[in-house]
């Protein structure tokens, strides 16, 4: 059986790879809001009369909204994910974020260690934070297609491994490669690019279906493309 190897970017890849999303991602929000223009000044007139009628007080806090998304489950692979956050309305229906990222993850009988002829469990905690920009359609569409948005996110993820990849090692994964007893800090670089659906429940309350698409996967990864993620949001 083909032993599996760890692919990984270089740092220089990397960075070049960041800098080229990243002009995709302002000259894509720059169409954005530009479509969105010209539907903004015709409201333009109507917001200038109703400015000196509607109380500014709580007009920052009407653009924050907190949220974030929850995972369970169990069975011969477990996990748990929590991962709260915060968005902001920067201008339009472009949103920016932060969050924080924990998750547990346990792998029944994922090693198998030939000295001792007994198989191991797996386990992971992880943590780390994530920062996002979101760009709704909503003022570009006045269908359920204005429902639709866009993402891009950058993850910071590090975890602590107790079982390392070593080619002599006596401790066989799954896919038959070869590991030894150790310790490893793990640190994991994401770039997510992908969108979603917006659905109001009621009130400011919302819930955000996301695909995702990791374009720095690598072995140490815990994800795997694509990347299903439910969210929910309430507007302050």
């Amino acid at each position: 059986m083909p032993v599996a190897k760890p692919v990984y970017l270089s740092g220089k890849q990397f960075k070049t790879m960041v800098k080229k999303i990243v002009r995709y991602l302002i000259l894509l929000v720059t169409v954005f809001i530009s479509l969105s223009t010209s539907s903004m000044a015709q409201e333009s007139t109507i917001a200038l009369k109703q400015e000196s009628t509607v109380p500014k007080t709580h007009d920052f806090w009407h653009r924050i909204s907190v949220g974030g998304n929850v995972g369970f489950q169990f069975g011969a692979v477990s996990g748990i994910v929590l991962s709260p956050e915060v968005m902001i309305r920067i201008v339009d229906q472009l949103h920016g974020g932060l969050g924080f990222t924990y998750e547990y993850n346990s792998f029944k009988n994922y090693y198998f260690d030939t000295t001792t002829n007994q198989y191991l469990n797996f386990t992971l905690n992880i943590y780390g934070g994530r920062i996002f920009l979101r760009y709704y359609l909503s003022s570009i569409f006045d269908n359920f297609l204005g429902n639709l948005f866009v993402h891009a996110e950058y993850e910071y993820l590090t975890y602590t491994r107790t079982i390392v990849y070593d080619p002599k090692g006596s401790i066989f994964d799954i896919y038959n490669n070869t590991y030894s007893r150790g310790k490893q800090v793990v640190e994991v670089n994401s770039l997510f690019i992908g969108g979603g659906y917006h659905q109001p429940v009621g009130g400011r309350v919302f819930l955000d279906l996301l695909i995702l698409y990791n374009l720095n996967d690598s072995y140490s990864s815990p994800y795997s493309n694509p990347l299903f993620r439910v969210g929910f949001g309430v507007g302050l």
